[in-house]
């Protein structure tokens, strides 16, 4: 088996063209991947936005529906 990783790897000093695009398609289409298995390798699944440290900013019921006079001047 190491034979044969040897001889494949010594096949790989050839020299080739490749298109500036191809590259370019190659490194984001790699990127991405890479971004994609983070993503799904990562431990921490649930993120929480805010701290829920008690500061409710919602009115109560009874003043949300409560509807204020427009005194007309």
């Amino acid at each position: 088996m190491c034979k044969e990783i040897q001889t494949y790897w010594a096949s790989l000093d050839r020299k080739i063209t490749v298109n500036q695009r191809e590259m370019v398609l190659g490194l984001t289409a790699c990127t991405l991947a890479g971004i994609l298995v983070g993503i799904l390798v990562s431990p921490r699944k649930n993120q929480t936005i805010g701290s829920f440290n008690g500061n409710n900013n919602v009115p109560p019921e009874e003043a949300a529906l409560e509807i204020p006079d427009e005194e007309e001047g």
